[in-house]
């Protein structure tokens, strides 16, 4: 049993037990980011994993493990766009090859809210001064968006303006699997439950991790972070679909 896996700060409280001794005899975590996830799990390599939203309106075969999500009700901090140019003035913008539900709702958050149409380019997720020698603006995600400088730079944050935008929150990956199992369900639940208990210990090991204060993990994971897929989030997934 292969489960998929993110390799973001974000998704630590859904499998904190499973990276700390407590992953079920003869399973394996498998990294990956979004987009990848969501191949893989298409092709049956992974039973499971946090996939981006989008993959599940692409692949509606998809199973999606019920009460769980990723989401933001607000600003989120970890899905930006960058730029050094006001919003009006920008005419390319880098998608993150590894976005999938952050690079579709700029998209939508663009022409609808700001009535801006540039061109998107995807390119790999390289240090965000080397994108924007190439594009005018760049969407930046995960523990990047979090540690980039930004310094000089235009910070739009896509949670936030999707939440303008809507009024909905913004549901950027769910737990989903081909012909997912009560067993895998009850399991991805249990992990849940338990990393939800452990948000000062994954927040004191993430800022070593990743160079930021506890205080900003702690805060991100636990009042950014929506871990509970309830009615507004399964709205939000039907709006954005």
């Amino acid at each position: 049993m292969k489960l998929g896996c993110l390799p973001y700060l974000n998704v630590k409280p859904l499998v904190y037990p499973f990276e700390h001794g407590e992953l079920p005899r003869g399973w394996e975590l498998v990294y990956a980011p979004p987009s990848e996830l969501a191949t893989m799990l298409a092709r049956g390599k992974i039973a499971a994993a946090p996939v981006s939203s989008f993959a599940t309106f692409i692949y509606p075969e998809f199973d999606i493990c019920p009460g769980i999500c990723i989401a933001a009700h607000g600003p989120v901090q970890s899905v930006l766009m960058l730029s050094k140019k006001h919003i009006e003035d920008i005419h390319t913008v880098a998608l993150d090859t590894s976005s999938l539900s952050g690079a579709n709702m700029l998209k939508i958050v663009l022409d609808e809210a700001c009535d801006v149409r540039p061109e998107f380019v995807r390119l790999p997720p390289n240090p965000v001064s080397e994108i924007l020698d190439r594009a005018d603006a760049a969407l930046v995600i995960g523990d990047a968006a979090m540690t980039c400088a930004k310094d000089g730079l235009i910070v739009f944050d896509l949670a936030d303006e999707w939440v303008k935008l809507t009024g909905l929150p913004a549901v950027f990956a769910v737990w989903a699997g081909l012909g997912l199992t009560g067993e895998v369900v009850e399991a991805l639940h249990d992990a849940k439950g338990k990393g939800m208990t452990k948000i000062e210990e994954i927040a004191r090991e993430q800022s070593v991790e990743l160079g930021l204060s506890y205080e900003v993990c702690h805060d991100y994971l636990s009042r950014v972070m929506v871990y509970d897929l309830g009615e507004q989030e399964t709205l939000a997934l039907e709006t954005f679909k």
